[in-house]
């Protein structure tokens, strides 16, 4: 497969913002005002966690010698369905906690390219030709730079809205 070194880089680069994200939620204070914060670090954390098992899916279902349209499809369907629904309870939690962040520019990217990303995974399991490895690894490099901005959105909040 021509994507393995890149989706190997991917799964590296998740790992390290996934785990540098729990080491930042670990040492705030245990301060209700930093919930959302809090929140947020566990965002970056989930979608990390996204773009690394998105990253590995396919290395591991090329190890069963499938057809390359069996793994992306396979691949395709299985990250976007978990990606959809990381979102949607990120999103529930977000909307419980309430703050500035949930209404800045900052996040309404994130919710834009989040978008793009998943619908990216769902034309990978729906795409027949070459492309289809091409929108898969898009839509895993949308999952980490959504996991990126939302750690500077959290690290750095805009006062600005």
């Amino acid at each position: 497969m021509a994507e393995s070194d890149f989706l190997s880089l991917i799964a590296e680069l998740a790992a390290a913002f996934m785990g540098f994200s729990l080491v930042v939620g670990l040492l705030q204070p245990d301060d209700p005002a930093a919930g959302v914060k809090l929140a947020a670090m566990r965002g970056v954390a989930e979608l990390a966690l996204v773009a690394a098992l998105a990253a590995l899916l396919p290395l591991l279902l090329e190890k069963f010698e499938l057809a390359s349209s069996t793994i992306w499809r396979s691949a395709g369907g299985i990250a976007g369905m978990s990606w959809l629904v990381a979102h949607l309870l990120a999103a529930r939690r977000f909307s419980r906690l309430g703050g500035r962040m949930i209404s800045s520019k900052s996040t309404l990217m994130i919710a834009v390219v989040a978008t793009v990303g998943i619908l990216f995974f769902f034309s990978a399991s729906l795409l027949l030709g070459n492309h289809a490895g091409a929108f898969y690894c898009a839509a895993t490099a949308c999952a980490l730079v959504c996991s990126a901005f939302l750690f500077v959105a959290a690290a750095f909040p805009d006062d600005a809205g």
